[in-house]
């Protein structure tokens, strides 16, 4: 079986750039706070691929320059 969560990178332009696929929402939260918006900052896109529900995990722009993430959380479904 497929992993159903899906991990975007969005990027500056409005494109999109598939992470990886993780299988529970929890453990994509974790991953995306962890480690792309450490290792990455930017913003993020969870999919869900079954219910088509969407999560975007956005990382302040001034914090960006301080290598800090200060990450919020909104959904799109």
């Amino acid at each position: 079986m497929l992993d159903p969560f899906d991990i975007f990178k969005m990027e500056q332009n409005g494109s999109v750039r598939w992470v990886r696929a993780i299988a529970d929402l929890e453990r994509a939260n974790s991953y995306v706070f962890r480690f792309l918006a450490i290792a990455a900052p930017a913003d993020y896109l969870i999919l869900n691929q079954r219910t088509g529900d969407r999560i975007i995990i956005q990382a302040a722009t001034e914090e960006r320059r301080l290598n800090i993430p200060s990450l919020s959380v909104r959904s799109t479904a």
